[in-house]
């Protein structure tokens, strides 16, 4: 058993391995399903993150800065597998998420313009009503170059955070595949509505 502390100091035991998810849930299935991201011992995490010690918990939701960065983040790959979909030459660099959004870096096609938006929309659209489970694995860095063989900027990306000592992540919804530390959304579910707003290219 694991003891979680909450926010108002209360303390409740748990099965070592419970998620942070089945924890929000076994407070209130509204908190779960308002919560889009948690702190674990002052980190943020996926909500499927398995608690395996005893730790301090709270629960970020939509209003909630760490909340919102997980949904714009999940909303970046929504996108990028959509214009992997489309596009499938494109090399994907970084897809961070902003304080209003998220941009995602991408080379390998001619630079995209307005007229393309509703393209990649309507297949982001056809993600998040497939709700494709959003999945968190460690690797190694032989893993990644198998994974990202032909990526040039993934590659790249792989090789300077191994470099730094960093440990490798990816994350896994359907047939897309991202270097990325997170946190992330449960599901591709639970990003229900998409706008794409503005486009630029450099060189």
């Amino acid at each position: 058993m694991v003891k979680i502390t909450f926010p108002d100091g209360s303390v409740k035991e748990f099965a070592a391995g419970t998620t942070a998810y089945q924890i929000a849930e076994s407070i209130s299935p509204r908190l779960a399903a308002d919560s889009l991201a948690a702190s674990v011992n002052g980190a943020t995490v996926d909500l499927s993150r398995p608690i395996d010690e005893d730790a301090s918990v709270k629960f970020y939701k939509w209003e909630d800065e760490e909340g919102k960065h997980a949904f714009w983040h999940t909303g970046a790959h929504i996108m990028a597998q959509a214009i992997q979909h489309l596009f499938p030459d494109a090399q994907f660099g970084i897809g961070p998420a902003l304080d209003d959004g998220w941009y995602y870096d991408i080379g390998g096609t001619e630079p995209f313009t307005p007229d393309q938006f509703e393209a990649i929309e309507a297949e982001m659209k056809k993600i998040v009503k497939a709700d494709l489970p959003v999945e968190k694995r460690f690797i190694t860095v032989e893993e990644g170059r198998e994974i990202f063989k032909g990526q040039t900027y993934k590659l790249e990306l792989l090789e300077e955070y191994a470099e730094k000592g960093w440990q490798l992540s990816v994350y896994r919804q359907g047939d897309f595949t991202d270097l990325c530390a997170g946190p992330h959304l449960m599901s591709t579910g639970a990003v229900k509505a998409v706008k794409l707003l503005s486009t630029a290219s450099a060189y």
